[in-house]
């Protein structure tokens, strides 16, 4: 058997493992799936990215070296394996939603309409289509809208349509529970269900998405319409949105939302166990639903569709496929959960909950504290999840004073606008993939001064919302 078919064999092995304990609480099933998950690793760790190496060695290094110094080396590299056991759900869920996805004819209507929105309203559009795909497929969604940064658009378009996508994209944080950061976040915040914080988080994903819009209109169409060199290709009139499209991706976001909402409310699972349970049949489903249909025209161009199936059988090859390309993300949140469970051990909670008193004394200062100093870290470099991770595994929420929906909120909304900001996060490469361009300059001078803005004002929101007690 083939190294990446034995990989992939054991990725999926350890979600249907770790789904039996999440229902049927097998501890077995546990140690089992964190033996299969080390395996993964050392497969894989040779053909990750050098960066990707260096960053998860290094995380995990210091971690293993804080728990020892507590004796519990061993403890905490288990420890830690097993806390990152569900986050590898939620990879494994998103990659069975890709295909389908990139193939629905409704959801490539809404490209084509993005796409060719006159000059006036265009950012905007592709902003909220990025949006709204994003928190249903992830980045499978963001991947439809890829073909208007390519190569032949202007640079300086290029780079706007290029921000509208990631901005809207990275403001699904704040409510999708299909994003990597939600979940990570819910899951690490005691007691805070989603449905507590999806209004709040709607309301200020929308928010940002507005205030992408303004920022571009203020400091940025003007200077990239001065550089343009050349009109950007004229695409045509935009295809008709038409009642059966509308239902379809109704039919399907609601059917997604909503069976896997039912149970993480209804059963009080995880919302990674949860989605791990619905996205294989209901992609299986949608592939097999799909199977023969006619794509609109302009749906070659977007890459995922050559290798894409037709049909069931084919959804798990694609997936078996695609599997092992998951090492990175694996990797930097196996190293991320060893470092927390290693700096948790040797920190004295108390302690660290009596500095940050002294520090931050009033929700006032702590929420922007908080997520400044989670911004600063995303820009240095780090990804998003080191800061949660460690933040979470020694202080909870009432140690600094906030409600934890409104500390679950603050991280969720600035885990979206650090990874923006961030060189080294999936968003970033993905988009300097398509783009060309450098990934340190898409994270610093793309993002960074729009995310550092918006940082302000999510900060004063949150504080309003604290003192109003609406949290308790």
């Amino acid at each position: 058997m083939p190294t990446r078919s034995i990989s992939a064999t054991l990725y999926l092995s350890l979600c249907v493992l770790t789904i039996v304990d999440a229902l049927f609480t097998v501890e077995i099933a546990v140690w089992i799936a964190i033996a299969f998950m080390a395996a993964f690793i050392l497969i894989e760790f040779r053909r990750a990215a050098r960066l990707q190496q260096a960053v998860s060695l290094a995380l995990a290094g210091i971690g293993i070296l804080a728990g020892g110094l507590e004796g519990e080396a061993l403890e905490t590299l288990l420890g830690g394996l097993r806390r990152t056991l569900p986050f590898l759900l939620l990879f494994g869920s998103v990659t069975w939603l890709q295909g389908p996805a990139s193939r629905s004819p409704s959801l490539l209507t809404v490209r084509e309409i993005a796409i060719r929105q006159p000059s006036g309203r265009r950012f905007a559009v592709i902003a909220l289509a990025a949006h709204f795909l994003g928190v249903a497929f992830n980045l499978a969604g963001l991947s439809l809208l890829t073909p208007m940064v390519g190569g032949d658009t202007p640079k300086p378009l290029r780079e706007r349509l290029g921000r509208a996508m990631v901005q809207g994209f990275a403001a699904g944080t704040a409510w999708s529970p299909f994003y990597v950061g939600t979940a990570v976040i819910l899951s690490a915040v005691p007691g805070v269900r989603w449905l507590e914080v999806a209004p709040l988080g709607i309301a200020l994903s929308l928010s940002i998405v507005g205030c992408s819009w303004v920022f571009d209109r203020i400091f940025l169409r003007a200077a990239a319409q001065r550089e343009m060199n050349e009109e950007p290709k004229e695409r045509g009139p935009a295809p008709p949105f038409t009642r059966r499209h509308a239902i379809s991706i109704a039919l399907l976001l609601g059917t997604l939302f909503g069976i896997t909402i039912l149970l993480v409310e209804g059963l009080r699972l995880s919302i990674p166990v949860s989605l791990a349970i619905v996205a294989p049949p209901f992609a299986l489903a949608w592939a097999i639903a799909l199977a023969g249909k006619h794509l609109p025209s302009a749906a070659p161009d977007v890459a995922e569709l050559k290798t894409t199936d037709r049909g069931g059988s084919a959804l798990f090859g694609q997936v078996f496929a695609k599997i092992p390309d998951l090492r990175g993300e694996t990797m930097l949140f196996a190293g991320a959960n060893i470092l927390g469970v290693g700096i948790a051990s040797a920190l004295d909670p108390d302690v660290v909950a009596q500095w940050v008193t002294n520090v931050t004394p009033n929700p006032i200062v702590t929420i922007p504290a908080l997520m400044a100093a989670m911004m600063f870290t995303s820009i240095i470099g780090l990804h998003p999840v080191v800061f949660v991770v460690l933040v979470t595994s020694i202080l909870p929420p009432e140690a600094l004073g906030v409600a934890p929906p409104i500390a679950a909120m603050a991280m969720m909304c600035l885990w979206g606008q650090g990874t923006n900001a961030s060189p080294f996060s999936a968003t970033v490469l993905f988009i300097s993939r398509i783009t060309g361009d450098s990934n340190w300059r898409i994270a610093w001078r793309w993002n960074a001064p729009f995310s550092l803005s918006v940082t302000l004002l999510l900060a004063a929101i949150l504080v309003l919302v604290q003192l109003s007690g609406i949290y308790g």
